[in-house]
């Protein structure tokens, strides 16, 4: 049963926390607050089994909604490429 490692899922939430710095218009009050829930998603994606990159990012498009909605047009795609950057060696074992 393959899993994320934590500097992988370390890795992929300090992309979507870098991202914050690209939405327009937040106080420091939201940056924090989406943050919080950005960092809230560690638990579930390292417990995560047999990951795909469909599957993860759907959750949590899911599960952060209101935050990828806040996002620039094709940041997604970055947060696309480094899942399966990050699930390649899934694919190789």
């Amino acid at each position: 049963m393959a899993r994320l490692r934590p500097d992988d899922v370390r890795e992929i939430l300090q992309i979507l926390e870098d991202g914050i710095t690209l939405m327009a218009k937040l106080d420091k009050m939201d940056k924090i607050r989406i943050r919080s829930k950005i960092r809230k998603q560690y638990g579930w994606l390292s417990t995560l089994s047999d990951p795909n990159v469909d599957t993860i990012y759907r959750k949590l498009e899911e599960r952060l909604s209101d935050v990828f909605s806040l996002y620039p047009f094709g940041f997604t795609d970055r947060v696309k490429k480094t899942l399966a950057r990050k699930l390649a060696h899934f694919r190789s074992v």
